[in-house]
This record gives structure tokens, sequence and C-alpha cells, in this order.
């Protein structure tokens, strides 16, 4: 709800910061759908400082392990090198109303051009997430998104996620459809396929 009040106020707190908010027919994060395949409403407020610092708390409805909220809150910095090389760094907090799930997570993330990898680690559990995604303009607004990934780790399972996307934009509103599945370890085929419509406006 802190999100949210954050996200509908934005505007009047300048170009330092910025939201959006958005109506997913299904939430998928890291393969796995966590509103159990219903619609999720989700909100998101970024605040921007000096030297790249910024913060950022994003909130979603959710129908995951007995959780309704989830609300991440992360901070960190990102700058870009003069050869181009973007990089991002920080920390995020994951809480949801059912106390158990919650967890941290410190992440590196690399961007040249359309290009672009993560590694997320939780150091509590010793789980990691790594990614890689392509992202390119088709022009008239549409662009085509391409994303890998994988997890591992002590306390869950090893798998894989892909996702292929187009979304198009509108001034500050954006429409999307994506497909992902998951392949688990041994490799046993594509499986857990969703179909996940996206409409979303950012200030």
């Amino acid at each position: 709800m802190l999100a949210l009040a954050l996200l509908f106020a934005a505007p009047a707190y300048g170009e330092g910061l910025s939201g959006q908010v958005s109506l997913l027919s299904n939430y998928v994060w890291r393969g796995i759908s966590e509103s159990s395949g219903n619609p999720a409403l989700q909100g998101s407020v970024l605040a921007k400082g000096p030297a790249g610092l910024y913060a950022r708390a994003f909130v979603s409805t959710l129908d995951y392990q007995g959780a309704n909220v989830r609300a991440d809150f992360s901070g960190g910095i990102s700058d870009m090198t003069p050869s181009g090389l973007g990089f991002n760094v920080g920390a995020t907090a994951y809480r949801f109303d059912v106390n158990s799930l919650n967890f941290e997570e410190t992440y590196l993330r690399l961007r040249f051009g359309s290009l672009s990898a993560g590694i997320y680690h939780d150091w509590q559990h010793d789980n990691t997430y790594l990614e890689t995604g392509y992202r390119v303009g088709l022009g008239s607004g549409v662009h085509l998104i391409l994303h890998g990934g994988h997890t591992s780790g002590r306390t869950v399972a090893s798998y894989d996620d892909y996702g292929i996307g187009l979304t198009k934009s509108w001034h500050r509103f954006t429409v999307g459809v994506f497909v992902t599945a998951i392949d688990r370890h041994p490799l046993s085929g594509l499986h857990d396929a969703h179909v996940v419509l996206a409409l979303s406006q950012a200030w």
C-alpha cells in the first residue's frame, strides 16, 4: 500500500521520482506463476539520486503458498562506463504477508546494447539465479524481448526458465504478450508454459 501511495504521488515530486502501475493476466516470476494463473495488480516507484544511486519499491498481488501480497524493496547504484557497458549493483529485500517466505538477495546486472545479463544470490539460503536477456526495437514502438534464466541452490530445485515477448508502447502506456516455460533438471523438456498479457502505465 505504501508503494502504491508513492506511485500515485510520483508526478508531484519531479524528475527524480517515477512509477508504473500494471495489470497482468498472470504473474510469472522466474518461470513460476506466483498468482496461480490468476490476474495480478502491480505498482512500483523508483527514486533516483546523485552518482547513480537509486531506491525502488514494488508491490504485487499474489496467490502463492498462502501469500496474497509481495513487496520488494531495492537499493543500489547504476551507471554507464565510457565503453557503453551499463552496470547495476544492489540488494533486494523480498517481503510477503507470510513471513516464512521472506528473503534477501544481492545482485549484479550488466547491459551492453541490446544484451543483458545478471546474477542474483540469496546468501542466507545459498540460492543463485542467473539470467540473460535480449531486447531490440522493431520500429513503431514495438520491442522483441528474449529471456533465459537458471535457478540453483541449497533450498530450491534446479531448473531453467525461458521467455519470449512482444511489447507495444504509446506515450506512457505499454501492452505486451509474453510466453514462458521451464525445464526442470535433469533435462525433461519444456513444460509449465504460460501466456501472459500485460497492460502498464508509467509516470
